[in-house]
């Protein structure tokens, strides 16, 4: 790209120049919009109103910004190694910029991009799971893609890839509410409290629906000594 000043003409890299939009546009969107912050709230938010609001400036900044952490939500519901899992990201992407219009900032912006992300990947693999007639022919899950675990070692490693398997395969079958809490919990992370600010319901309704799930959880590690975990937990 070619900029032109008083004295001629210059190249900045494309890269360069990006990053410095990044910075004009979140200055920008603070500066219209000087309502006190309050305690914890996100930096990403006035652009995530802005974008709402239609600006594309703001929308393609917010996108390149929560773009990596899209990535990995999708990689963390689908695997790795899935096929669909750069065309899942986009639709994600897409998916994010209508759903902003509902943000009303119970949760940080991550987060609201996170259950969205969530939301699509999931809907993406019960289409894969419409589409496969066998247990052969359906799409293996990565084995990079292990769900968080505080041990280390082989045992604790193929424990993982197990529960990460049982996880994804559940999510498939349990209906979306339950699924949507044990995704958020045990696919990404999230703390209970996290989880019923981002969904928007009553923290023992958060629990209830993940206890509905933790008992399919249950049911299928009890022939599972490497899911132990699961038995413990939902004991």
């Amino acid at each position: 790209m070619r900029v032109r000043s008083g004295r001629g003409s210059a190249t900045i890299d494309p890269f360069c120049f990006r990053i410095i939009t990044i910075q004009v546009v979140l200055r920008l969107v603070r500066s219209v919009r000087p309502t006190p912050r309050l305690e914890g709230e996100d930096e990403l938010r006035p652009l995530a109103d802005a974008a709402a609001a239609g600006n594309v400036v703001a929308q393609q900044t917010l996108l390149t910004v929560l773009g990596p952490h899209l990535l990995r939500v999708v990689r963390r519901v689908l695997g790795g190694a899935h096929p669909d899992v750069e065309d899942v990201t986009q639709e994600c992407a897409v998916e994010l910029v209508p759903a902003l219009r509902r943000f009303q900032g119970q949760c940080s912006v991550h987060h609201f991009s996170s259950r969205v992300a969530l939301h699509v990947a999931l809907a993406a693999r019960r289409r894969l799971l419409a589409r496969k007639r066998t247990p052969a022919q359906r799409v293996q899950l990565s084995e990079a893609e292990n769900l968080p675990s505080l041990e280390s070692g082989p045992d604790a490693r193929a424990a993982a890839r197990s529960r990460a398997t049982l996880v994804r395969q559940l999510c498939e079958e349990l209906p979306e509410p339950q699924a949507e809490v044990l995704g958020l919990h045990y696919v990404l992370g999230h703390t209970m409290s996290e989880i019923a600010a981002m969904c928007e319901i009553p923290l023992e309704t958060a629990r209830s629906r993940l206890r509905l799930a933790k008992k399919a959880l249950l049911a299928r590690a009890s022939g599972h000594p490497e899911l132990r975990e699961f038995s413990e937990d939902t004991a």
